[in-house]
């Protein structure tokens, strides 16, 4: 469970950094950050062999694996969480051509926190790796993230994240 509290607090820095370049100010930043330092809160509900297994899931664990989005969702909301962050949480796995989850949406229709969160979250599970996954150069995460631009990630965002990570020298500096 370390590494995941790891990686929501990556995910949170980074979003939060984009979030900003991307003009969000004040309360939504907060919000924002906010979001992806719960986005995998789902997952404390899933059992470790699942989550940290080594070998490739059935379809059924991969089917569990999916819930996390939603039930984390669930959770914040029964505890009275913004909107805004509940929605994010929900939907951090969609993709911009819809073939995400839980719901299918696609392109501006999937919140904008959501489309912030999933473009840090996809590029720390790259660079930190996974027990069933090594992990990958920064150039690399990037590369992959600029292949998947227009399909998985918001292609503005995904400029604006390697402008980012160029500019700031994150990208160098793991």
């Amino acid at each position: 469970m370390e590494n995941l509290r790891k990686h929501m607090y990556n995910a949170a820095v980074l979003s939060r950094r984009l979030g900003s370049c991307y003009g969000l100010v004040g309360e939504d930043l907060r919000l924002l950050e906010m979001a992806a330092g719960f986005h995998d809160v789902g997952k404390r509900y899933i059992s470790s062999r699942i989550l940290f297994g080594q070998g490739r899931l059935s379809s059924d664990e991969y089917e569990i694996i999916k819930a996390h989005s939603a039930i984390g969702a669930d959770i914040l909301r029964k505890d009275g969480f913004h909107e805004k962050i509940v929605e994010a949480v929900r939907h951090h796995h969609e993709r911009w051509d819809g073939s995400g989850y839980p719901d299918g949406l696609r392109g501006e229709n999937i919140p904008l926190f959501s489309r912030i969160i999933s473009v840090a979250d996809a590029y720390d599970a790259m660079v930190s790796g996974r027990p069933y996954k090594k992990a990958v150069s920064p150039f690399k995460a990037l590369n992959e993230i600029f292949r998947c631009s227009g399909s998985q990630f918001d292609p503005e965002l995904v400029k604006m994240f390697i402008s980012i990570m160029k500019e700031d020298d994150l990208a160098c500096s793991r």
